[in-house]
């Protein structure tokens, strides 16, 4: 077998984007991969469909099997660029006391990207639930 990683869309309306991301490793560590990708998710009406959002992260839920631990990372088209935090264990992260986790940089495209670090052997597996807010580019119609 081989390591498998399945991204979920739950929620894409104009405003809330919701991803869950599964994974269980089985032969090494996870390589960078991308888990959501705003310019693929649902744009308001009147949105010139240019650019794709950035997103806000509100909350994520998490669930690592022990001894791993899971790099987020705010990315662009050539993959990740700015750490956002490492996850172990298990557990719920709010960010809306401060209005959410930001992506401020330079050169994003908005996209969030996963990584793994600590595997030795065996079978490892987490889940991953990002609960974000459309930002930036989103808006429905009219002068901007």
């Amino acid at each position: 077998m081989a390591n498998s990683v399945l991204t979920q869309t739950l929620i894409d309306g104009p405003r809330n984007l919701e991803v869950k991301v599964t994974g269980i490793l089985d032969t090494s560590n996870l390589a960078q991969t991308e888990v959501v990708v705003p310019a693929t998710t649902f744009k308001v009406s009147g949105s010139d469909g240019n650019a794709p959002p950035l997103v806000r992260l509100n909350h994520i839920d998490y669930s690592i099997s022990d001894g791993i631990e899971i790099i987020v990372s705010w990315g662009n088209a050539s993959g990740p660029i700015t750490p956002i935090l490492p996850l172990a264990g298990r557990g719920r992260m709010s960010f809306v006391d401060f209005e959410g986790l930001r992506n401020n940089a330079a050169g994003t495209d908005g996209s969030i990207w996963i990584l793994t670090d600590g595997y030795t052997s065996g079978i490892s597996v987490f889940s991953l639930v990002f609960e974000l807010v459309k930002e930036g580019l989103i808006y429905s119609g009219g002068a901007r």
